[in-house]
């Protein structure tokens, strides 16, 4: 269910960017880190839910996931994580696949708006 926070998020962020112009927002593209473990379904829905009555209502959400990096301070470990299956499904344990501790996520955690229609 937290996509519907970064949904309502990117929203108001459309809907403020977007007050002083005229007509309806028509596409957002955005960039969402795959560390956040959202979908592109998930978040389309909630986006498009959320996104009625406003002056975003039907408006097309377009994203593109970047891609996370992790560094382990106890062995130095750098990269990302193994992905299972589709690019943005990343192994959610966060720990180490060298020595097993807990990792410190660098990059992928992030949500941009790269355009506004």
């Amino acid at each position: 269910m937290h996509e519907y926070v970064y949904a309502d998020r990117i929203l108001q962020s459309v809907l403020d960017e977007t007050k002083e112009r005229a007509g309806r927002v028509k596409r957002v593209k955005v960039e969402v880190g795959e560390l956040l473990g959202l979908t592109r379904e998930s978040l389309g829905v909630a986006y498009e839910i959320l996104a009625k009555g406003t002056r975003a209502e039907g408006s097309r959400l377009s994203v593109r996931f970047a891609r996370g990096s992790v560094m382990c301070e106890k062995c130095g470990f750098s990269g990302r994580l193994p992905v299972h299956g589709h690019e943005h499904r990343i192994d959610p344990a966060f720990i180490c696949p060298k020595c097993g501790a807990s990792l410190k996520v660098a990059e992928g955690l992030e949500v941009r708006i790269s355009e506004i229609e």
